[in-house]
This record gives structure tokens, C-alpha cells and sequence, in this order.
């Protein structure tokens, strides 16, 4: 009869009980079947969450080879972030998500040490150079009055961004981990100034910021149910599966 019993027992299930299952369909918005399939994976909490973090800030889209690829491989975190153009660090006391607004944008597929493509029209420009040591990510619309700019030394990150009504800054010290970052919108009036020393990005530090956003958002969400606040729109993790 115990043995009856367990052939019942839908194992798929049972290892889904191992992910922070509420934590992942409401801070990504990730569907039950999605989750099914990550729980095949001998995957922790903390590494789910960090690749779906770096996915989301970057805008990228991430199919099942991508995954099982950074699964087979186990990329390093510091070196993922730079293919995606994000800094390899967090901030000394949050999580870093950039608030500039989504769109595709010109990527180096996983495992290239040198890559570039360019694309240029009378009005869009947009180019990325990959070599050992330095990433260049630059992007110019102007009929939108856009500009994007991020370059990523051995010693130092830089980001930019500027539209006609957003302005985002962040650098980076590559060695110390001393970072400035300024946010502004002109539509809002928001304005962020932080400046301090960051931690090296990993697993285990990025779940946990992530475990205290949600709790944050989750409980601003029940008292201001109603408000619209610019801020916790760019914490609002989204992310774009192809499978």
C-alpha cells in the first residue's frame, strides 16, 4: 500500500515545492508552467532568481537553450552581468534596477569573447562591441531623442541614459565597488541621488534583496493599493520567455 501510495505521488510537483513558488509568480510575473519546467533543473532559489533578475534589467528575452546553457555552464555572475551591459555589483543596501524604459535592445549572444554588430538609418543608430576587457553598448534615436550609452572597462562601468523626459546615470568603480547613480523624470518630478560602496553581485545577496523587495512591495501595494508611483514601477520585474 506505501508503495502505491508513492507511485501517486506527482514527483514533478514535489520538486516544485523546493522553488519560493509565491515569490517568483509575483515579483516576475512567471506563469505555473514555467516554474514546472525550472523545477526539472537542480536549481536553488537564489540562482532562478538571479538569472531572471539580470534578464529582466537587461530586456532580454530568455529561451530554454539560454537557460540550460547558463545552467550547463554555470556562468559567473560578475561576467553574465557585463554580457548583458548591467554592473556587476549591487547597491550597499538594495538591489540595482535600472529605470529606463523597455525595449529590445543590440545584445552579444552567450559565449562570444569578441562580438560587434552595428545598425545605422538616417534617424536610429545602435552598435555593440564585445573584446576581451571592454563591452560598448551605444544607442541613438532622434526622432525620439534618445541616447544610451554604456561602456565597461577592467576598472570601471559606466551607464547613461537620456530621453526627453528621463535622465539616468549610474559609474561604478570596478576594483573599490564605489558607485554613483542619479535618476530624474521630468514627468513626475522624481529625483534619486544614491552614491555609496556596492557588493560584488551573487547569488545568495541578490535573492535576498529581492525576498525584501517583494515584502516591501507586496505590503505598499495593501496600504496604497490606489497610487500610482514611478519608483516602484521600475521595480516592477518583467520578464519575456520564448518557449
Amino acid at each position: 500500500m506505501f508503495l502505491i501510495i508513492l507511485l501517486l505521488i506527482p514527483f514533478g510537483n514535489i520538486q516544485a515545492l523546493d522553488l519560493d513558488v509565491d515569490f517568483f509568480i509575483k515579483l516576475f510575473n512567471i506563469e505555473q508552467d514555467k516554474l514546472d519546467y525550472f523545477a526539472t533543473f537542480d536549481i536553488s532559489n537564489e540562482d532562478l532568481s538571479t538569472i531572471l533578475y539580470l534578464y529582466s534589467n537587461a530586456d532580454r528575452e530568455l529561451t530554454k537553450d539560454q537557460f540550460e546553457n547558463i545552467d550547463r555552464s554555470k556562468y559567473d555572475w560578475r561576467e553574465l552581468s557585463i554580457y548583458f551591459g548591467l554592473p556587476p555589483i549591487l547597491f550597499d543596501d538594495e538591489i540595482i534596477k535600472l529605470r529606463r524604459p523597455n525595449r529590445y535592445r543590440m545584445q552579444v549572444p552567450l559565449g562570444e569573447t569578441r562580438y560587434k554588430n552595428k545598425y545605422k538609418t538616417n534617424s536610429v543608430e545602435e552598435s555593440v562591441n564585445l573584446n576581451p576587457g571592454r563591452y560598448e553598448y551605444y544607442y541613438k534615436n532622434k526622432l525620439n531623442d534618445i541616447e544610451e550609452k554604456i561602456d565597461v572597462k577592467q576598472n570601471k562601468y559606466e551607464y547613461y541614459y537620456k530621453s526627453n523626459y528621463i535622465e539616468e546615470k549610474l559609474s561604478v568603480h570596478m576594483v573599490t565597488n564605489k558607485y554613483e547613480y542619479y535618476y530624474r523624470n521630468l514627468r513626475t518630478g522624481e529625483s534619486i541621488k544614491k552614491e555609496g560602496v556596492g557588493k560584488p553581485i551573487k547569488s545568495d545577496r541578490v535573492y535576498n534583496q529581492l525576498r525584501e523587495e517583494y515584502y516591501k512591495t507586496d505590503n505598499d501595494q495593501n496600504e496604497t493599493n490606489n497610487e500610482e508611483n514611478d519608483s516602484e514601477k521600475g521595480l516592477n520585474f518583467q520578464i519575456e520567455f520564448n518557449f
